[in-house]
């Protein structure tokens, strides 16, 4: 779990250097902060703690569905949702909702941008902002065992993003991000074949290892007896 959680930062943090770059350079300038400064480290931790938080929002959907005695599905919600954010620019509702997001939260670190003390705050609310590889690092941690399980594999996968953001900081303007920008699209095939791995795995189709049958006495998976 913590090596997948790790691997999957590591891997899409090519995503987060092309669409967060930007903001960390726009803080570093701002705090006058050079190189791979501890205010950095503090600004990031923020973020981090900010994926503990998505995480948990997303657990509360686990939660729903074991209200409902649905445990078996909880992939299949997870994967329904993925794709949910994958095409939520060609579903009117989403869509709104997610540009609705998007400027509160920036509204909001525009606010405390130039306050002290602040770096954490605004890191904390950059990790809340919508974005595609920490949605779908979410919709996976629903399908960990437990709250505490979940929670360990958002915190992982933000460690895994530190190295690319870390390397961009110190390298500066000379990072050229179009090479990263142009990952973007491969980033949002890998979360759709993603979504789609889910929804199989949940729909219980009778495939082994795959979308292995459910027993409905049990709710268990029936490969594994």
């Amino acid at each position: 779990m913590i090596w997948a959680a790790l691997l999957l930062g590591l891997g899409g943090s090519l995503h987060c250097a092309a669409m967060c770059g930007p903001l960390v350079f726009s803080v570093q300038t701002n705090w006058n902060i050079k190189g791979l400064s501890p205010h950095l480290l503090i600004y990031h931790f923020g973020r981090i703690a900010g994926y503990l938080l998505l995480g948990l929002a997303f657990s509360l959907v686990k939660v729903t569905v074991h209200l409902f005695d649905l445990q078996q599905y909880i992939a299949l919600v997870s994967g329904i949702l993925l794709l949910l954010f994958v095409f939520k620019h060609r579903i009117p509702g989403i869509k709104q909702m997610m540009s609705w997001i998007s400027a509160r939260l920036s509204k909001t670190m525009s606010k405390y941008y130039h306050k002290k003390n602040s770096l954490p705050f605004i890191g904390f609310l950059n990790g809340l902002l919508p974005c595609g590889l920490s949605y779908a690092a979410a919709a996976v941690s629903v399908s960990q065992p437990g709250m505490t399980e979940g929670l360990l594999f958002m915190f992982f996968f933000g460690i895994g993003t530190l190295p690319m953001f870390l390397v961009g900081s110190y390298l500066g303007k000379k990072l050229k991000f179009r090479f990263f920008q142009n990952i973007n699209k491969y980033i949002n095939y890998s979360m759709i074949l993603l979504g789609v791995l889910l929804v199989i795995r949940g729909s219980g189709l009778n495939i082994p290892y795959l979308s292995p049958a459910i027993a409905p006495e049990t709710g268990e998976v029936e490969c594994c007896h």
